[in-house]
């Protein structure tokens, strides 16, 4: 009987160190990021912290800037750098953004769309194009986000204008940004248009501002 008890103690032990070193092991994961991607991603979020924490021209209130220890971003995630298909605008029609501040608006014009599947659902972004820009694309969007764990007008996207013969174009969203206004009424900001409007959460980029 002793004998018995004895080996039953003995399993006892080791089941207990087996299930407390399974349990402090790292848990399996799916494929990483690159580490190269992700460390340029922090750096160049690093480098605009610094300039909305020194620059003349910071969109962070004068007041604040002494206290200001940096924006809120999404850890960067490479399912949200997604490859869209690309369909060019025939004509460079008018699309003019209304402003935040109102009155009056920002004169865009449509430059194409992005279709894409994000979370299985379809989506499909507006292209835009600053009127007198001609290397550079813009895209004001909305998505569930906004307003909980993002700033709630929306965000923007910055893209390089494609080469003429790409069937595609690839859409950051860890790139994603606030608007001036986000941190500072004093500004007024281009609006995303209605159509702009993602039907599934974007948790990538930067999050909503708090002071």
């Amino acid at each position: 009987m002793k004998k018995l008890l004895l080996v039953l103690a003995l399993l006892a032990v080791v089941a207990l160190l087996y299930y407390s070193l399974s349990a402090g092991a790292p848990v399996a994961a799916g494929p990483a990021a690159d580490p190269a991607y992700a460390q340029q991603v922090r750096l160049a979020r690093q480098r605009k912290d610094l300039g909305f924490r020194a620059a003349v021209n910071s969109p962070i209130p004068a007041e604040a800037r002494a206290a200001f220890n940096g924006l809120r971003y999404f850890a960067p995630a490479p399912d949200y750098r997604v490859v869209a298909r690309l369909s060019r605008a025939t004509a460079l029609a008018p699309l003019p953004l209304a402003l935040s501040g109102g009155p009056g608006a920002d004169a865009y014009a449509r430059w194409g769309t992005a279709e894409f599947e994000l979370g299985g659902q379809p989506q499909k972004l507006v292209l835009l194009q600053k009127q007198g820009e001609t290397s550079r694309l813009f895209v004001p969007f909305t998505d569930p986000t906004n307003g909980t764990q993002t700033y709630a007008g929306g965000r923007y996207l910055d893209l390089p204008v494609p080469a003429a013969e790409a069937p595609d174009i690839t859409l950051d969203f860890n790139a994603t940004y606030n608007p001036f206004c986000a941190y500072n009424h004093a500004f007024s900001c281009p609006k995303p248009p209605a159509e702009n409007r993602l039907t599934v959460p974007m948790p990538a980029g930067e999050q909503a501002y708090q002071p």
